[in-house]
């Protein structure tokens, strides 16, 4: 959103216009403009919050400059000079607007699910509009035409909404950088998106095409998420020459050594997602043939490890897996691995070792919801680096590896949603040597900090 207001500039070659706007959200966050409300494993921000104060001074230091305008009762008036709006109620008439064109900017939605009618918008009248967020509005069942008048509209956000087609005059968005779809149910889509040449992110989850899509020449797309193997198989994807981030859903028909044959030649691709449906593909092996990925995100029912991984992969994620052997003889072979991410909750493995100078590399280990796991040994030597290992609702694990002690590394140790008896037979010495404990408990919303 903050790119397609035009406030972020990039700041350099290297650095994308999306990088420099998390480092304003760090800065931010260094000056207590906002709080940190979620970290990852690995310390970036996941999600921020402001001050409740330090908000209210905003709205209306904002208000006063006509600048912005949160409309959250059904009796307020809406501004006719306000550039952005934040519409957290909508009035019963259906006339939000009146009958001027505001010089809207930006337009955005909160929680208006329950309102009881359908939300009808004029789009001519909004022709200035370069931010329209409607997640979770309901809207009537196809996006209007209308649409197509919005011209300078660079984010258009659909989620939760229950619009089932994009209309045709939709391919005239020319400048639209982000299209997010992730929706409840299926969107139809006409085979326009190679006109918006200015697209950067697409998130397509339940998009269906009624012919094939045709994604070539899109030289800005950077993100390209959960798009059907189908739908992108018959593309030249070597044309797609800013594409870093790419999440396809696959089964046992998709060819998957074919796709990353296609995929090798896209020097730009760094992070690969597949999502498995019908118990996987039949092989996995073409794999090794991608180079530049250092980040590989496997989700489904996956029974088996690939036989080979990215040559350079930094980062890994296993999510909803149906692996039932121990994947730690493969996984601490991985000679560049700095993050693991193990998600088993179905009938895994009830063992796991880490052999001696194994994951030598690895910085981040997460093990999350692997039911089954009841011991996991970590051999002398095993983890020289490790600065955090996060354990989250691995309710039959019972007891932690005696090796943790002794590696001067580690930093932190998390423990998420665990049981309370795994939690009072902690070792002290453990405790005691490890500098950040720290315990969640999800379900009654507890937080201890044993420091």
């Amino acid at each position: 959103m903050w790119v397609a207001e035009g406030i972020m500039q990039k700041r350099d070659t290297e650095n994308l216009e999306e990088t420099a706007a998390y480092d304003d959200v760090e800065e931010l966050s260094s000056r207590n403009m906002v709080q940190v409300a979620e970290m990852t494993v690995d310390e970036r921000i996941k999600s921020c919050r402001v001050h409740d104060l330090l908000r209210e001074v905003a709205i209306r230091k904002a208000k006063d400059e006509n600048f912005f305008q949160i409309h959250d009762t059904r009796d307020d008036e809406i501004s006719a000079k306000s550039r952005y709006l934040a519409v957290h109620s909508l009035p019963w008439d259906k006339n939000y607007f009146g009958s001027s064109t505001p010089p809207l900017r930006s337009l955005l939605f909160f929680n208006v699910h329950e309102y009881g009618k359908n939300i009808s918008l004029n789009f001519k009248s909004f022709r200035k509009l370069r931010i329209l967020d409607l997640d979770n509005v309901k809207m009537s069942y196809n996006l209007p035409k209308g649409i197509g008048e919005v011209r300078l509209l660079r984010y258009l956000g659909l989620r939760r909404t229950s619009i089932g087609r994009l209309p045709r005059s939709f391919s005239c968005l020319r400048n639209l950088q982000t299209l997010d779809i992730r929706n409840f149910y299926p969107v139809k889509v006409s085979n326009f998106i190679w006109k918006l040449e200015s697209l950067r992110h697409l998130y397509a989850y339940k998009m269906e095409c009624d012919v094939p899509l045709m994604i070539e020449g899109l030289r800005n797309l950077r993100t390209l998420s959960r798009i059907r193997f189908d739908d992108i198989m018959h593309n030249n994807m070597i044309t797609l020459t800013s594409l870093r981030k790419l999440g396809i859903w696959v089964d046992d028909r998709s060819d998957i050594d074919k796709l990353c044959v296609h995929l090798s030649e896209v020097g730009s691709l760094k992070t690969l997602h597949l999502y498995f449906t019908r118990g996987g593909p039949q092989s996995l092996a073409g794999l090794s043939k991608l180079h530049h990925v250092t980040e590989l995100k496997l989700s489904g029912r996956l029974r088996m490890l690939p036989p080979d991984f990215p040559p350079n992969l930094c980062r890994l994620s296993l999510k909803r897996t149906s692996l039932k052997d121990d994947p730690m003889p493969v996984l601490e072979k991985l000679g560049q691995l700095s993050f693991l991410k193990l998600e088993v909750p179905d009938w895994g493995p009830q063992y796991m070792v880490i052999s001696r100078q194994g994951f030598h590399q690895l910085k981040f280990l997460v093990l999350n919801d692997a039911y089954c796991l009841k011991e996991i040994e970590v051999e002398k030597g095993a983890l020289p680096q490790l600065r955090c290992l996060r354990i989250k609702q691995c309710y039959g694990l019972e007891k932690l590896p005696e090796e943790l002690k002794h590696i001067s590394s580690l930093d932190a140790l998390e423990l998420v949603d665990i049981r309370e008896d795994f939690i009072s037979r902690l070792d002290a010495e453990m405790v005691s040597r490890v500098p950040n404990l720290r315990i969640f408990d999800l379900p009654r919303e507890r937080l201890w900090y044993l420091l």
